[in-house]
């Protein structure tokens, strides 16, 4: 598959110079403003020359841009999640409980924690371990079914509207991803479990930032809108997108890059590029 230089915004952009930064882009200053408003990381330009790529991160950057430069590689093979289904606080680090491991993360390790939380969250349900001690009517799709070897049956990752924190641990050159998924875990290791998953999960986050440090614990992606199904924009409007998400510019570079990561959600590709933002800003 092909290989391009990919230019990344790394928000905030404040103070930016957009009668500079526009033309690079293709846009005009107010399209641009608009643009550099988003709050969360996404491509802005790709190429597969290296040197022209560069070229426009540093025009950029001399407009007082915030742009993370990296190779297509980097973004194809970020790990697939690892779910967390419990997890522990001890003396020296977070334990992470998985189905086939354990892990301990320890606190002065260089992780970088991503945390969504989109608009469009799904209805609030009861967290795992207090799940059992109500009446909730749980949808079909979205229960969690006790199964016979004492495990969960959880909510799809798939499922683009759940809640989550994805922590990102460097190892021997490599990067290792554990997943959280708001209603497919037991809060139990926070001690006092809360009877909104929410609150729960803001207590993780929390904790993760007491322990780690706040800059480990990416939040840009709260709040994001997630945007359905291919853009219908009139012919000759759909350059103003760009790389934007659903957008046809995105869809045939994500296609170009590696077959069938062109159906990547909206929360997935996020969490990607906020952690490689991060990991290669300049």
């Amino acid at each position: 598959m092909g290989h391009y230089t990919l230019v990344v915004s790394n928000p905030p952009q404040d103070g930016m110079d957009a009668d500079r930064a526009a033309p690079l882009l293709g846009l005009t200053p107010e399209q641009f403003v608009s643009k550099a408003r988003y709050s969360v990381p996404e491509i802005w330009f790709a190429h597969p020359d290296e040197g022209r790529a560069g070229d426009v991160a540093a025009a950029l950057r001399d407009a007082r841009c915030r742009v993370s430069v990296f190779d297509s590689s980097n973004l194809v093979a970020v790990p697939p999640r690892t779910r967390v289904r419990s997890f522990s606080f001890t003396e020296r680090g977070l334990v992470a409980h998985m189905e086939a491991e354990d892990a301990e993360v320890a606190y002065d390790t260089p992780v970088l924690a991503v945390f969504c939380r989109p608009r469009e969250t799904m209805a609030e349900r009861p967290s795992l371990t207090s799940a059992r001690r109500t009446s909730s009517v749980f949808s079909i799709r979205d229960r969690l079914v006790e199964s016979g070897s004492g495990g969960f049956e959880a909510p799809s990752l798939e499922d683009d509207s759940v809640p989550f924190l994805d922590i990102y641990l460097p190892q021997d050159g490599a990067v290792r991803r554990y997943t959280v998924l708001q209603n497919a875990v037991s809060f139990s290791g926070l001690g006092r479990v809360q009877p909104r998953a929410a609150d729960n999960m803001d207590a993780l986050v929390g904790s993760c930032e007491d322990r780690f440090g706040p800059d480990h614990v990416d939040r840009r992606l709260v709040g994001m809108r997630l945007r359905r199904g291919l853009s219908r924009r009139s012919a000759g409007s759909e350059h103003r997108r760009g790389f934007s998400y659903a957008s046809p510019g995105l869809l045939a570079l994500l296609a170009a890059l590696e077959r069938g990561l062109e159906h990547v959600t909206q929360p997935e590709l996020s969490t990607r590029l906020a952690f490689l933002a991060q990991r290669h800003a300049a």
